[in-house]
């Protein structure tokens, strides 16, 4: 889940809005934002509120926005055919530095997702059993890969985190931050975190080939199907699983071995939509391209990686790069996410 970050930054450019006299469309970090024609110029420094932030009544009216906020939630609109994601507002002090999170000062909050109905039991956290990474959004870190750096792209799925593991000789299963624990043999319904361990065979004979040696491994991967997302991806009254992730000992394999770690024992991985030199545009058409996991929809968006793991500091700490990258089309259909804790 990624953070707020409601930055102090520039904008990067002005440019004419091409159905609208009286608007602009203005960039500002890997975001585009349609302003008021003149209120802003090339290179201002601004404060930015990125989608899904929460702002107090007191603070939206002062900008005059209010009316545009869903209950106060920033979201994104298309304006006269054009998208527009987020806010840009002068910054309350011109001293601030670029990079300043000010999203205290503003007491600005995040939205959070619904907790997903009967999402399951609870178990007792293990320390070893670790959560995937917490992925920020490439929008708001456009600078986060290097120029021509070799990344690997994969479709992000519309469906539930999900993580599976052999620590310590235990198998467990779990959400992005919850384990959960292990249905009895006589349920009558399908847990979507034990999914992987008890349907699918190739799972846990992966996770047994590497615990044999090591301490803990753990499966990370997407349950996406019926009732589990607006998407359900042509699975008609059934879930499915794809990997994403695989972490040995509290170290994430790189993409290659992951992907062949996979492939050893059939288990299906969610599909590589682009692999070459960082491109921002090429980011941007595939996000918004047709799903390649099936059905007749749009994709939710794009995870994007290094092909070597690698860690840099970004988003206030040193961070494994991984990040997200959420089509247009995605943002502005006005779907349901749910949250598992």
């Amino acid at each position: 889940m990624s953070s707020l970050i409601v930055s102090v930054t520039r904008i990067s450019k002005i440019r004419p809005h091409p159905n609208a006299d009286r608007l602009e469309i203005a960039e500002v970090l890997g975001w585009q934002v349609v302003v008021g024609k003149g209120q802003f110029r090339d290179g201002e420094k601004v404060v930015y509120f990125p989608p899904d932030s929460i702002l107090p009544p007191d603070v939206s009216d002062r900008f005059n926005a209010t009316k545009y906020l869903a209950k106060g939630r920033v979201k994104g609109a298309s304006l006269r055919g054009e998208s527009s994601f987020g806010l840009v507002v002068k910054p309350d002090d011109d001293s601030w530095a670029e990079g300043t999170n000010v999203a205290e000062h503003y007491r600005a909050t995040k939205y959070e997702p619904p907790i997903r109905p009967g999402a399951g039991d609870a178990e007792v956290d293990h320390p070893l059993f670790h959560r995937y990474t917490d992925m920020e959004d490439l929008r708001n870190f456009p600078d986060a890969f290097r120029p021509g750096e070799e990344v690997v792209v994969t479709e992000k799925i519309d469906g539930t985190n999900c993580r599976v593991g052999l620590v310590e000789g235990e198998f467990m299963a779990g959400s992005h931050a919850l384990r959960r624990k292990r249905p009895p043999p006589d349920a009558t319904t399908v847990n979507l975190y034990w999914f992987p361990l008890l349907s699918m065979e190739p799972v846990k004979a992966l996770l047994e080939s590497y615990g044999s040696a090591a301490r803990r491994v753990i499966l990370f991967g997407e349950v996406f199907g019926t009732k589990v997302q607006d998407f359900d991806y042509g699975r008609k009254n059934r879930i499915d699983f794809l990997a994403f992730d695989l972490a040995v000992d509290g170290k994430y394999l790189g993409y290659d071995d992951f992907h062949a770690a996979c492939e050893r024992h059939g288990i299906a991985t969610v599909p590589v939509v682009y692999r070459g030199p960082f491109s921002l545009d090429a980011i941007r058409r595939e996000a918004d391209a047709p799903s390649s996991v099936g059905g007749d929809r749009y994709r939710e968006g794009v995870v994007l990686r290094p092909v070597a793991e690698r860690f840099q500091e970004f988003g206030g700490g040193v961070r494994r790069v991984v990040l997200k990258y959420k089509g247009d089309k995605y943002l502005l259909g006005g779907h349901t996410d749910y949250t598992d804790s």
